[in-house]
């Protein structure tokens, strides 16, 4: 589904429908893009940009992700996208004019049309906007579809940064809302230390992409794999009761509840419901243990 350069544009037989934006997030916003894209008779691509074009137009303002590529493309999978463009940003990329970019989208492929979000921006020093693009538009014959900026039940704009500020607060309330679905996560479960289980509380080591503006702490969670569903909570963080500073490294670990079965190598999606507390360094392993237990008696009255 993934295609990485224009000339994997160029082999798709038909019209090409595009959708563009960083979709980071992929929220309710986002998803009216693609929607648009998406009814059109053709086949339906989703271009986005790696890395967000921030971190090469300005990088100290660059916001951090909150989903990676691959979680991305697994989302736009439901949403029925045909293909998936990640086309790789740079400084050349960063300077080239709005018109050069639309040649060499109509020269690459059948364009039938483009869908993009009212404040939609592109070329050399963000000089492309909705208006330019349907100027462009006449002269090279395709469609251009505007969308206007989704809002809340309050009035207000759904963007990524919302997503950031509230996702930064475990406010998932608001996220789910944002998003149009629940947050969730998925990777591989990896081996870890064993000391979940030394502990008597066995734990899910997750191997996935973690937004850096999430909150480092015990969260109540669901997780499925095999379509499966289980009640459990999740720690984010760094672990310092067991790890030095030097040691430390971001994990997701996951407590099933009532659960002790061998699930290394699976896939396992953790679904986040609520933050629980914040991190905490204990004294002991027994202050440790004390802690993840009052957590599981606190998770499962949440779920």
């Amino acid at each position: 589904m993934r295609i990485e350069s224009f000339s994997e544009l160029n082999s798709i037989n038909g019209v090409v429908n595009l959708a563009i934006g960083v979709f980071d997030g992929l929220h309710r916003g986002h998803i009216e893009v693609i929607r648009k894209a998406c009814s059109k008779p053709g086949v339906s691509v989703v271009l986005t940009f790696e890395p967000h074009p921030m971190r090469i137009i300005n990088p100290e303002k660059a916001p951090q992700i909150i989903s990676s590529i691959d979680c991305r493309q697994m989302l736009l999978n439901e949403f029925g996208a045909n293909k998936f463009m990640v086309l790789p940003f740079d400084k050349t990329r960063a300077s080239q004019e709005p018109e050069e970019f639309v040649e060499e989208l109509v020269s690459n492929c059948d364009l039938g049309s483009i869908s993009v979000g009212d404040d939609f921006r592109f070329g050399k020093e963000r000089k492309g906007c909705v208006q330019l693009l349907k100027k462009f538009s006449k002269k090279y014959q395709f469609e251009v579809f505007e969308i206007e900026r989704v809002k809340d039940k309050n009035g207000l704009v759904i963007s990524s940064s919302r997503v950031r500020e509230k996702l930064s607060e475990g406010d998932f309330q608001i996220v789910n809302d944002l998003l149009g679905r629940e947050f969730s996560l998925s990777g591989e479960v990896i081996k870890g230390k064993g000391i979940g289980r030394q502990l008597g509380f066995p734990t899910a080591n997750v191997d996935c992409d973690v937004p850096g503006i999430m909150r480092h702490g015990v969260y109540v969670v669901k997780v499925s794999t095999k379509n499966q569903e289980f009640d459990a909570i999740a720690n984010l963080g760094l672990r310092p009761t067991v790890n030095s500073d030097l040691d430390a490294s971001l994990l997701l670990e996951v407590h099933i509840f009532d659960f002790d079965k061998d699930i290394y190598g699976d896939i396992l999606t953790v679904t986040f419901k609520k933050f629980l507390r914040p991190e905490t360094r204990f004294d002991d392993l027994d202050g440790l243990k004390s802690q993840i237990e009052e957590d599981i008696i606190n998770g499962k009255k949440d779920l």
